[in-house]
């Protein structure tokens, strides 16, 4: 009986072993979100790779033989994990280097362990090259599968350009950009209004559910009351993190996004966006940047010395990804983009075509 592929396992093993390679085929469909079963897992590699890879998937393989279809050259091996396909050329039209230029990269959620996956069009490619249908038949795109919300989610550490890049993946796409850290500040503007303990949760949990919240573009509104500005205030500033502490208004807040989520299409920035209240949308971004390309960008904001703001980004980061309530974490099946050295174009561009090859729009 041939074996079931255990895709997730197989590439942590290559991911830990910091091999080269790709992921093509439908597994990349797979790893990325798509409702697919792929039968084996296919390999794009460098040839001097190809005995490595043997070794660290399963010692060596049960059966090993070199294929030769169409214009694709690969290893088949049967392991003890299942097939799989190990490919030295895909086509004459593309190399290994044109598709590691434009791969991108997607957290497999097993330790943080990220691998680097052909796009849409690099697996269509790789299946025509070996005479099969573009897509498999039974490929559902991640936009509709069951149960996932018309959203964009992108997570990521402070500086890394999230407010930005969300505003405007929102507007060239046509959806509502949404502030998760907004809502907060919502929630600690009513606190102030209603001049209530900022100690007593269980208030500020009956506050936080009980006011209503939307979005329009990139205005928030509390009540229906347009708070865009007076959300920014150095009162509310200094409130929202305090109650925003609370897991009672956590949980409120998250309820609430959901349900938001739920009746349109969004592009939401926030720290787990991904990864807790929207961990089914079909598209999960997580964006980040080198600490001293943050700092700099901030200091350039900000006009504190390079140095300070550096040592207070690196705190910071190390206490989001510590903290038990709302860490910072890379979801399962997120692209992570980093944007150290590239315009803001440029890492629209990208998510935009992701939205896109995903079928969000």
């Amino acid at each position: 009986m041939k074996p079931k592929l255990d895709l997730k396992g197989l590439l942590a093993d290559l991911a830990r072993a910091e091999c080269d390679f790709i992921v093509i085929g439908s597994s990349a469909l797979a790893v990325q979100g798509w409702e697919v079963d792929p039968s084996d897992l296919d390999l794009f590699v460098p040839p001097e790779q190809v005995d490595p890879i043997v070794r660290i998937l399963d010692g060596e393989a049960r059966a090993a033989a070199w294929v030769e279809d169409g214009a694709a050259r690969r290893l088949e091996c049967e392991l003890a994990r299942g097939r799989v396909d190990i490919y030295v050329s895909v086509s004459g039209q593309l190399s290994y280097e044109d598709v590691l230029e434009q791969a991108i990269i997607v957290n497999l959620g097993a330790e943080d362990l990220r691998v680097k996956v052909g796009n849409l069009r690099h697996v269509r490619d790789m299946r025509a090259a070996a005479s099969r249908p573009s897509l498999p038949a039974e490929a559902v795109p991640p936009a509709d599968r069951a149960g996932a919300p018309n959203v964009i989610a992108i997570d990521g550490p402070a500086g890394a350009g999230k407010s930005t890049v969300t505003r405007a993946v929102a507007a060239e796409i046509g959806f509502t950009y949404l502030d998760t850290g907004a809502m907060y500040r919502c929630i600690a503007l009513a606190v102030l209004r209603q001049r209530s303990d900022t100690d007593d949760a269980q208030e500020i949990e009956r506050i936080a559910r009980s006011v209503k919240i939307s979005f329009e573009g990139e205005r928030v509104f509390l009540d229906d009351e347009d708070v865009t500005q007076a959300i920014r205030s150095s009162e509310v500033t200094k409130a929202a993190p305090h109650i925003a502490a609370y897991p009672e208004v956590r949980g409120a807040m998250v309820d609430r996004q959901r349900e938001i989520f739920a009746e349109g299409n969004y592009v939401a920035e926030g720290r787990d966006t991904g990864t807790v209240v929207a961990p089914h949308a079909p598209l999960k971004i997580y964006l980040t940047a080198s600490p001293e390309e943050r700092a700099h960008r901030r200091s350039l904001e900000t006009g504190e010395p390079e140095a300070d703001v550096l040592q207070a980004i690196k705190e910071r980061d190390r206490l989001d990804s510590e903290r038990q309530l709302s860490a910072l974490k890379t979801a399962e099946d997120a692209v992570v983009v980093d944007t150290t050295g590239r315009s803001v174009d440029d890492v629209v561009g990208e998510i935009v075509d992701l939205a896109h090859e995903r079928r969000i729009v």
